[in-house]
């Protein structure tokens, strides 16, 4: 009787032991891809389409024209009732926008975004190899040990992202992972922003004027691409805002710095854009009107990492290094 104690216990050890290696990444649900930017199927009422998961933005929204068996109707407190992205969220409130002309999705339509006010609520991990996208509570979800040994590497998001808001560096700070980087050995913050899709320029990096200057100072003078400079419209009517294209000089690379001050992604194979913002639209916001070196990350840069798991609880992004 003793031993059969101890063959359970062990029995039960083991169980347990697989169970947070082979399940503990939360409930699997399909992902669709667009060229590189990541869609998930919801429905309102039985009224479905593809929302874009985008850690890019705050708010979510809806086109309620781009659902695919029918158009879904706001109720007359201006929300959508039984409002399901993979699980059930009773009536929420959407802004609701025209994503007629997205590009790159040639099967189907984007009907909305889904943004941190949805995806600080849960821990998510973009499964791009399996087509999959992962969701599960804080209390049930891996172990770090669990994802180091799964070979995760975790940047820290400490102060931009968090499931609680008063963890935010301040009121102005946007909802958004944002994560250390390196341009050679120049720091900033890089938002991570799974909705750019920047298939055309794969690795793009936006930079804004104070991340450019520190760079020449400290003798790194980046390499004009005129072919890839292009003109981007604000939030302010008349107002666009012309971005030139760089490339990287030989011998430095560009790489997100690990909380542990290693390397994750090392590449010398990207295209960078300087953002500058125009005065007449700084109210729009964004990298470019920052004053610290800052930039923003496309979305093959989580492509390629193939599993990526963002975790507000804990404000920290995992990215799978094999």
């Amino acid at each position: 009787m003793k031993c059969f104690k101890i063959i359970l216990g062990f029995l039960f050890t083991i169980t347990v032991a697989c169970a947070q290696n082979d399940l503990c990444f939360g409930e699997k649900f399909p992902l669709k891809l667009g060229q590189a930017t990541p869609y998930a199927k919801v429905s309102v009422g039985n009224i479905e389409g593809y929302f874009l998961v985008d850690f890019g933005t705050t708010s979510s929204t809806i086109d309620t024209n781009n659902f695919i068996n029918g158009k879904p109707i706001v109720n007359s407190s201006n929300k959508y009732n039984n409002f399901n992205f993979l699980g059930n969220w009773g009536s929420v409130s959407l802004y609701h926008q025209n994503h007629k002309n997205i590009a790159g999705l040639t099967n189907f339509k984007q009907a909305g975004i889904i943004g941190t006010d949805f995806l600080t609520t849960n821990i998510y991990m973009l499964d791009y190899e399996n087509n999959a996208i992962y969701k599960s509570a804080a209390f049930n979800f891996c172990m770090n040990e669990t994802l180091i040994s799964k070979d995760f590497k975790a940047a820290s998001s400490v102060g931009y992202y968090s499931n609680d808001y008063t963890k935010l560096n301040n009121d102005c700070t946007a909802n958004i992972p944002t994560i250390p980087v390196k341009i050679g050995t120049i720091s900033a913050t890089a938002q991570i922003d799974s909705g750019y899709d920047d298939a055309k320029y794969r690795h793009s990096i936006n930079i804004n004027r104070a991340f450019f200057n520190a760079l020449i100072d400290a003798g790194i003078y980046l390499v004009e691409n005129p072919s890839a400079n292009i003109t981007l419209s604000t939030c302010v009517g008349y107002y666009s805002e012309a971005v030139k294209a760089y490339k990287l000089p030989k011998g430095v690379k560009f790489s997100i710095t690990s909380i542990d001050g290693s390397p994750i992604f090392l590449t010398n194979d990207v295209n960078i854009f300087l953002k500058q913002t125009p005065p007449e639209a700084q109210t729009c916001g964004g990298i470019g009107t920052w004053k610290i070196p800052a930039a923003q990350l496309g979305a093959s840069f989580l492509m390629d990492s193939k599993k990526v798991v963002f975790d507000p609880f804990q404000s920290k992004v995992w990215f799978y290094t094999k």
